[in-house]
């Protein structure tokens, strides 16, 4: 095989994996409709919580096994204690003993909705090619960004700016 369709793949698989549009196919895919267990006791689906009150969504997949989920977890709690009146945080963790991540959200004080995806469903509904993925559900329930890869604070508050205002 050339190094050219080598080098070509290579290209396409980082820009996949650098931040993705939500298109029409993931929604119909279910992830708005997609049940899963809150920490708390009880199910619930991305839509239900939207439908709720209107707000906006920033969802979060993580694992404890992710260093760069666990980084970005201490951010995501800072942007939700300052808009978390206007946008609603939902914290999925994949495939991970609920006890390991009931110590870990513990630890950094994550204060945010959290639920579990044992499963991994989220994973492939949203088209996630790795953890962290974080996506952007705005206030009419639609599904407006998927973002591949850790988010820092100013990069999630742009990110908030831009798909959620």
């Amino acid at each position: 095989m050339s190094r050219l369709p080598i080098a070509f793949l290579l290209l396409a698989l980082v820009s996949m994996s650098c931040g993705t549009e939500a298109s029409g196919s993931l929604t119909r895919d279910g992830a708005l409709d997609r049940p899963f267990e809150l920490v708390e006791g009880g199910t619930t689906t991305l839509a239900e919580l939207n439908r709720e009150d209107g707000r906006p969504i920033v969802v979060n997949l993580w694992a404890t096994w992710c260093a760069p989920c666990l980084e970005e977890m201490p951010d995501l709690e800072a942007v939700h204690r300052e808009r978390g009146d206007e946008i609603r945080f939902v914290g999925l963790n994949i495939s991970d003993s609920p006890v390991r991540a009931a110590q870990r959200i513990e630890e950094i004080g994550i204060t945010y909705l959290l639920g579990q995806d044992p499963d991994g469903g989220f994973v492939a509904a949203l088209g996630a090619v790795g953890l962290p993925t974080t996506a952007f559900i705005n206030r009419s329930g639609e599904l407006v960004r998927v973002h591949q890869g850790q988010l820092d604070y100013d990069g999630l508050r742009a990110a908030i700016d831009e798909y959620l205002s």
